[in-house]
């Protein structure tokens, strides 16, 4: 039992515990692409195909269909629930110049943007967890916040369970930062 195709023929559910996972990374790349493209509009379907495809390639025919169809419908109750969202519409209105980084170029977060009167803010697009393990990924994303090189003042943690954006910031002077923000 070396790959994750050994898992998927010996115990489904072992490879269903990857569903999670494989979806909120097929979200961020369709939502990342999407932005990059200007076009929110395939966005959903492109979830789709990513997730498709991962699970294709990483798990192999071993997943039950039930638990294929219910991931898959939990993607789209998810982005459509972004798409709607104030965060989608206000990164939809960055202009090209307000963009530096995005996706690979912006790890550990997914993407870095200017504000209007140039602050720098990183966003993370994630599944939390209800549980201790919320906890573990706070405290690696504010360590990150610590030491990324560039400077940064703060990250937005969008959550794709409940559907709303948590603004973490790494200054004492918090409220200042998040009025700088919101005014942008």
């Amino acid at each position: 039992m070396t790959g994750c195709k050994d898992w998927a023929v010996i115990d489904p559910l072992l490879a269903a515990g990857r569903l999670p996972r494989l979806a909120e990374a097929a979200m961020r790349g369709a939502i990342l692409h999407a932005l990059a493209r200007r076009s929110t509009r395939t966005a959903i379907d492109d979830a789709l195909l990513r997730f498709e495809n991962a699970v294709v390639g990483n798990l192999g025919a071993g997943v039950r269909p039930a638990l294929l169809f219910t991931e898959r419908d939990r993607i789209v109750r998810e982005l459509r629930t972004f798409a709607r969202s104030p965060l989608a519409a206000r990164l939809g209105a960055l202009h090209a110049s307000q963009w530096l980084a995005i996706g690979r170029a912006a790890a550990p977060f997914d993407l870095i943007v200017r504000s209007r009167s140039g602050a720098r803010y990183a966003l993370l697009l994630r599944r939390m967890p209800s549980d201790g393990r919320r906890l573990e990924l706070l405290r690696r994303v504010r360590h990150a916040l610590k030491s990324k090189r560039t400077p940064l003042e703060g990250v937005l943690l969008y959550d794709f369970v409940c559907g709303r954006a948590k603004l973490l910031l790494d200054e004492p002077d918090a409220d200042g930062v998040y009025r700088h923000l919101r005014a942008s």
